[in-house]
């Protein structure tokens, strides 16, 4: 599909298919639908809209599996990644990973941005594949200036040209639900800054490299950064001088 009015009829029509039904309680978010409607128009198995990604206070507005969840957060760890390097280029970036995948897309521009090695080798973990996957993202943008990223994994059709192009129209669609205090004061952006303020208190470290040092032990011990977080915030646990990481609380 490449007609811009057709894909944009599609999505809203997507969208509106997967809202609440009355009586069937509030469902997912706007955000978390137009999320799942563009990762269907793309093929794609899932995907994940990162707002400021390629800045320090980077968060995941919302994922659509387990797997869009643990590779925005695996962006989160190295700090760089294929959301970041859309952002901070403007254009779309991705690569194909898993059994017989190039090491470099054949269709990508001799100038594109690269995905970086270290991404890619725990992307790969994750993934687990059998079959060859593609992640690929887009800068979301307002005014033309980029101010989120809509990352998508899925078959290696989902990084064709033509779904290249698609996804450029579908993440420029996302951009309303980014604008204006209700993203600002987005929970999941609170409750990152609150448990991150709690470890500075504890460590005595930058709130950048907190927030670092919050990621990193999340991804160690094999959880959520939602999860660690709770924890920190319910004073389950602690980054204090003298406190052994461990699993969570059950």
């Amino acid at each position: 599909m490449t007609d811009r009015l057709l894909l944009l009829r599609a999505l809203a029509e997507a969208v509106t298919l997967s809202g609440p039904r009355p009586g069937g309680g509030d469902g997912p978010s706007a955000a978390e639908r137009l999320c799942r409607a563009a990762a269907d128009l793309l093929g794609a198995a899932g995907a994940a809209l990162t707002c400021a990604p390629a800045e320090p206070g980077r968060y995941t507005a919302c994922a659509t599996d387990e797997v869009a969840a643990r590779l925005a957060e695996l962006e989160d760890l190295v700090g760089d990644g294929p959301a970041a390097r859309a952002a901070r280029h403007g254009r779309t970036v991705g690569t194909v990973l898993g059994p017989g995948a190039p090491a470099r897309s054949a269709d990508l521009a001799p100038d594109a941005a690269e995905v970086p090695p270290v991404f890619v080798v725990l992307a790969a973990d994750v993934l687990a594949a059998e079959a060859p996957v593609a992640i690929r993202s887009w800068p979301v943008r307002v005014a033309g200036r980029p101010v989120a990223a809509l990352t998508v994994h899925g078959p290696a059709g989902c990084a064709t040209t033509e779904a290249r192009a698609d996804g450029q129209v579908l993440a420029d669609a996302l951009a309303p639900v980014l604008v204006g205090p209700a993203v600002a004061a987005a929970p999941a952006r609170e409750r990152r800054d609150r448990a991150v303020g709690m470890l500075v208190a504890q460590t005595g470290l930058a709130p950048d490299d907190a927030a670092a040092l919050l990621q990193a032990r999340a991804w160690a011990e094999d959880v959520a950064v939602a999860d660690l977080e709770g924890a920190v915030l319910g004073r389950t646990t602690s980054f204090a001088d003298g406190d052994a990481p461990g699993p969570l609380p059950a």
